[in-house]
């Protein structure tokens, strides 16, 4: 009983800790939701005259010619702008730029379901989109809210492109959110939610907007426009993007926590998730949760409904991946997980990064370790595999 509870413990701990080394000593009940800031500006999911693509842009520090700005705040996006352009020039070269030409080398078609599903994202749309372009829809999963934009484009000043830049700090440094800094920043007076940063980084990343609606999860199980008239189980939102090709594409994000005390609530959510299609899967710096008893439905269903699985070793253990069932490659180099995590250590998975004589190098960063110190797995499901190759 002892050791069941202090597993429970340690789990509180990790899950409210930052995704990163920890600043400080987290309290037991820092991953509930925090009080939100008082609103500086008229919140809203609608864009300034009702164009996304122009708004999409304009966040995103690409383009302003759409918009008459006064002088003020014309400097101010230019500001933005300039350091907009230098971090993502940075974070392009350090991580994904890498990610595509080892995605190119590696995957080849075995990336290649309609439906990339990314769980413990946060608003991480950059990397799902770089390991997984070619999916028609992204489904990503984090605990932090949908939130909202300025309705009005006077309140894109300053002081909103600074906690804009400062939410994504992070992710465009170290390739990665980190928890407490996303309850902080995504609970702003000057930002209310991940809505900003995913749109930033979907036209970052070279995509037009073409749309956003609010969406929810009901309680049969389906997902709907939100209204008032339909009762809901996760708030979420979808986006509608395009490339270059006008190939139109649909992300979503659901405001959501897995913990299987958590769903067990919400019964329409895990009909949903037990009805999701076959999926190419990410798993990156997700803070050993499906290391724990207390992950196993979201486990269970990644391991069911994927057919790739690109992941770090803080994703699905190695002792999941049953060799009958799944054929297993190695990248990188496996070293023991940073401090704050040190409990997770997978002996078996760094016997077989010793043992094996087709581990192949990766060449960027990922997770929570340096570029000499990162590893990747990717698993491919041979029964999924091959039903796709025979249709």
């Amino acid at each position: 009983m002892q050791t069941r509870i202090s597993r429970y413990v340690l789990f509180v701990f990790v899950y409210s800790l930052l995704q990163g080394q920890p600043k400080s000593t987290p309290k037991p009940v820092a991953h509930s939701q925090s009080t939100p800031s008082k609103l500086q500006f008229l919140c809203s999911v609608q864009a300034p005259y009702g164009e996304w693509a122009p708004l999409a842009q304009f966040v995103s520090g690409l383009n302003s010619s759409v918009y008459s700005l006064p002088l003020d705040q014309k400097a101010a996006w230019t500001k933005h702008s300039e350091l907009a352009n230098a971090r993502w020039a940075s974070a392009q070269a350090r991580y994904l730029d890498p990610i595509d030409n080892w995605r190119e080398r590696t995957l080849g078609k075995s990336g290649g379901s309609d439906l990339a599903f990314y769980p413990f994202s946060g608003p991480d749309a950059a990397n799902v989109l770089s390991f997984f372009p070619d999916a028609r829809e992204y489904l990503l999963i984090g605990l932090e809210p949908v939130g909202c934009i300025p309705a009005g484009l006077s309140d894109y000043n300053a002081s909103y492109f600074s906690a804009l830049r400062r939410s994504l700090d992070a992710i465009l440094t170290v390739n990665f959110f980190r928890t407490n800094d996303m309850q902080r920043d995504f609970n702003s007076a000057n930002l209310r939610g991940v809505l900003p940063a995913l749109l930033f980084m979907v036209a970052r990343s070279g995509y037009s907007v073409v749309d956003v609606t609010r969406v929810t999860i009901t309680p049969g199980g389906s997902v709907e426009l939100s209204r008032n008239d339909v009762p809901g189980e996760a708030s979420g939102i979808a986006i509608r993007f395009t490339n270059e090709h006008q190939k139109v594409r649909e992300l979503y994000y659901f405001s959501l926590n897995l913990q299987d005390s958590r769903l067990s609530r919400k019964p329409g959510t895990m009909k949903y998730l037990a009805s999701l299609p076959e999926a190419d899967t990410l798993i990156k710096s997700a803070s050993y949760l499906l290391h724990t008893p207390y992950f196993s439905f979201v486990r269970d269903t990644i391991l069911s409904k994927s057919r790739v699985i690109v992941e770090d070793d803080s994703g699905i253990p190695f002792r999941f991946f049953d060799t009958s069932a799944w054929d297993v490659r190695l990248y990188g180099n496996y070293r023991e997980p940073i401090s704050l995590f040190r409990n997770w250590h997978q002996s078996d998975l760094e016997s077989a990064f010793a043992s094996r004589r087709d581990v192949r190098p990766l060449g960027f960063a990922i997770g929570y370790r340096h570029i000499k110190e990162s590893n990747l797995l990717v698993a491919t499901h041979r029964g999924l595999a091959r039903r796709r190759a025979d249709d």
